[in-house]
């Protein structure tokens, strides 16, 4: 956890959100950054009390909730033989739990990286940077003002490194999956990008490079949920969150967040497939189409204290995007972006 993200953003306790978080005594730190410590509450009647674990801070409503469920993840570490990890790749079979999170980590991975490597797959199209290119028309058409920046649902963190590029503001890029931020974090912490690129079945391919983007020192990722962010109220200039909606619960309560993190006059973008993760949004959240889209985003902050609305800067865009690159091809789709700014006092 950098020094420089903690102190600049000042983030709240996700559990009570009423008071902030202090660094407790004994925590292993360098000059600029936390590598392992305890954040606690200073509220008298909350106390809850939030793990670093290898520099990222564990900041969610129900942190022992998503120990119990993550700790495995959280305690493998990576298999350094790529021969070996083949072995126990094709020992576990493809639907092993160790095989599922590594077609998650090639699906994501190699959107936000496969273009730092010469050479694609036979039949791997279309092309990686579907991510990076929404980000790309986002800072096209939203106004680049001073102030942190939130990468909302992250992922492996490319965008987060593209978000710093932009401006000399701290970024900080969160998620709730384990394996996909440590992705980004060997590069803040080692500068090598390792991931597995599926071929199919549980045939992988490791890709390993070193890589220093320039302006790493800038960018933070932490654990934290979507829908309770750990941050007071005008927070952030700008907040983007690409895929995200249809990956939660309750998109109108993130929308709700967004709103209330982000400063009167700042910027928002959220991107969407119009469509539902079964496996996360419940039935009656789902967004049944852009008129749907559009009726929850503007009622959304109806109902939480700090939450501002959102006025479109323009009109929505339908991007290309495609997931889960193998040698048999991908699963191609649209996203809508949308870009907005919160209302000025």
């Amino acid at each position: 956890m950098r020094r420089l993200h903690f102190d600049a953003l000042k983030p709240i306790c996700p559990t009570c959100r009423r008071d902030a978080l202090v660094l407790e005594p004994g925590a292993q730190a360098t000059s600029n950054a936390v590598v392992s410590g305890v954040l606690r509450c200073l509220d008298p009647d909350c106390g809850e009390r939030f793990p670093i674990i290898a520099g990222v801070p564990i900041l969610v409503p129900d942190v022992r909730g998503w120990l119990s469920a993550n700790l495995p993840l959280v305690l493998a570490g990576d298999v350094e033989d790529a021969a070996v990890e083949a072995v126990i790749s094709a020992a576990v079979g493809p639907d092993s739990a160790h095989n599922i999170t590594r077609a998650q980590q090639s699906r994501y991975a190699h959107d936000h990286y496969g273009d730092l490597f010469e050479g694609e797959p036979d039949g791997a199209e279309p092309p990686p940077g579907h991510a990076r290119h929404c980000l790309a028309e986002v800072l096209r058409h939203l106004g680049i003002g001073r102030g942190p920046r939130l990468d909302l649902g992250c992922a492996a963190g490319r965008t987060s490194f593209d978000l710093a590029a932009s401006h000399d503001a701290p970024v900080l890029g969160v998620d709730l999956n384990w394996p996909l931020l440590r992705i980004g974090r060997g590069i803040l912490d080692r500068g090598l990008l390792r991931y597995p690129l599926r071929h199919g079945g549980d045939a992988y391919e490791r890709r390993e490079t070193y890589h220093f983007p320039p302006e790493a020192d800038r960018v933070d990722f932490w654990i934290a949920d979507a829908q309770a962010l750990p941050f007071a109220e005008n927070t952030f200039r700008l907040v983007v969150a690409l895929n995200v909606l249809d990956c939660v619960p309750d998109p109108a309560r993130l929308v709700a967040e967004v709103s209330r993190v982000t400063r009167p006059g700042g910027d928002v973008a959220f991107a969407t497939s119009l469509d539902r993760a079964p496996q996360a949004t419940l039935p009656f959240a789902s967004l049944e189409g852009p008129d749907a889209l559009a009726t929850m985003i503007a009622a959304a902050n109806h109902d939480t204290v700090g939450a501002k609305p959102l006025r479109p800067t323009g009109p929505p865009r339908d991007l290309a995007w495609s997931v889960d690159p193998q040698d048999a091809g991908a699963i191609a789709y649209r996203s809508r972006l949308m870009t907005m700014t919160t209302a000025a006092d």
